[in-house]
């Protein structure tokens, strides 16, 4: 459903829960003269709903947490309601917009996967490691596959690049890493870091809170980047007791992450 401004139409069977998914966080105002007729629990970004009776045209407004925008909907339940069993998108006008945007310009390919040849590099084959002599800058998109190739294949085909440095491991707290919709969706942590030239790569492993499917939104990433990959066809991840509900995050910075987290989470040592 695309929010116009004009109150979205949700219909419920009764006693049936029905998943609304919001563009962000999401506080649901209830009539007090509903309170245990419609009841309304709210999660990353996820409203259930559900009906304990008949109801016809009542009007409901929930507010976005980040823009505070209001969105009405008129909510009818009846006994015999048909087609109340998929569940609703509510998307913003902007929405479709923005993430093609950021698909085009704020990530990398998702295919960037170890046995891709890296066009600007000679590769030696001698050596259990081989030795790679660039031609020039490690592009962002050689950076990812270069961390790709260490999450994926055996040591044993690694390729090494001199302009390429492993940093130290980050212990850092990345609750705020994500905002909107995704917030406090993911466990993350920082599994390893480059650099090369003026970039920072960071590998982050994202675990699935929810016990429902997700998918990984650039946009909702609340910090300063410049390039981010999943590898392909790790975008959704599985609900928390599934055994796909685990990714990679490819995050590339020009400035260290602990200090953009520390931007948006003054509470970080």
């Amino acid at each position: 459903m695309k929010w116009d401004g004009a109150p979205l139409q949700i219909n419920l069977k009764n006693e049936q829960q029905r998943l609304v998914r919001m563009p962000d966080n999401t506080m649901f105002r209830v009539p007090v003269e509903l309170k245990g007729k419609l009841l309304v629990d709210s999660a990353a970004g996820v409203l259930y709903i559900q009906s304990n009776e008949t109801l016809k045209n009542v009007p409901v407004e929930a507010k976005l947490a980040t823009t505070g925008e209001i969105i009405k909907f008129t909510v009818n339940s009846s006994p015999t309601a048909k087609g109340t069993d998929d569940e609703i998108r509510v998307v913003m006008p902007w929405e479709n917009d923005n993430a093609s945007k950021v698909a085009m310009q704020s990530s990398m390919p998702v295919g960037v996967l170890p046995d891709e040849q890296t066009s600007n590099a000679a590769f030696s084959d001698s050596g259990a490691a081989a030795a790679v002599v660039p031609n020039e800058a490690v592009s962002p998109n050689e950076l990812i596959r270069y961390a790709a190739m260490r999450n994926f294949m055996p040591s044993r085909l690694w390729k090494n690049n001199s302009q390429i440095q492993q940093l130290p491991a980050l212990k850092l707290n990345l609750d705020q890493l994500f905002y909107g919709r995704s917030t406090n969706v993911f466990y993350s942590r920082i599994e390893s870091a480059y650099k090369a030239g003026d970039i920072n790569l960071y590998v982050i492993t994202l675990r699935n809170r929810m016990p429902f499917p997700v998918d990984v939104r650039f946009d909702d990433i609340a910090i300063d980047f410049s390039y981010a990959s999943v590898p392909e066809p790790y975008y959704a991840l599985g609900a928390k007791s599934s055994q796909n509900n685990f990714s990679y995050l490819y995050l590339i910075t020009k400035h260290d992450i602990k200090t953009l987290i520390k931007n948006v989470d003054p509470s970080v040592g």
